[in-house]
């Protein structure tokens, strides 16, 4: 586990690469009224997919698909119903056939949960790793957290 940066030492808003915006929806909740945390993880995920999407990264062809490897997640503040959250996105590092995020859910610009996620390219015929092509490289780079 990496040594977290204390809140007011972590990005803002507006240095993530990527946002998207979705509704907090009353299903989300658990018994105490806020976002449950199992949920979190899918505003995470619903982060790294358009991320990919908008940006035409396509990791599903070619035989091709990704898998969650590895998730950190810090909680700061409990999300309420109702609402939207800020999602947002960055990629850390970029390995051989994994992409490290920086991701983070805001709401309302302030910061309710940091997160280090890691995806891995898989082939799907075989299930092991594969690695990016030049192609995928490139359209990384310029998603990059500086």
């Amino acid at each position: 586990m990496t040594v977290p940066l204390p809140l007011n030492e972590r990005p803002a808003l507006e240095a993530y690469p990527f946002l998207t915006v979705h509704p907090v929806r009353y299903g989300d909740l658990d018994p105490n009224n806020h976002v449950n945390n199992a949920v979190i993880g899918t505003y995470l995920e619903i982060g790294r997919t358009e991320f990919f999407d908008r940006e035409g990264i396509r990791l599903t062809a070619e035989g091709r698909g990704i898998s969650l490897v590895h998730m950190e997640v810090e909680f700061h503040r409990e999300i309420l119903y109702p609402g939207f959250v800020q999602i947002v996105s960055g990629i850390r590092r970029v390995g051989s056939s994994s992409l490290t995020f920086d991701q983070a859910v805001f709401v309302d610009g302030v910061r309710h949960i940091s997160a280090s996620t890691t995806t891995a390219q898989v082939d799907k015929a075989t299930k092991r790793s594969t690695p990016w092509n030049d192609v995928q490289r490139a359209k990384f780079e310029r998603l990059m957290m500086r």
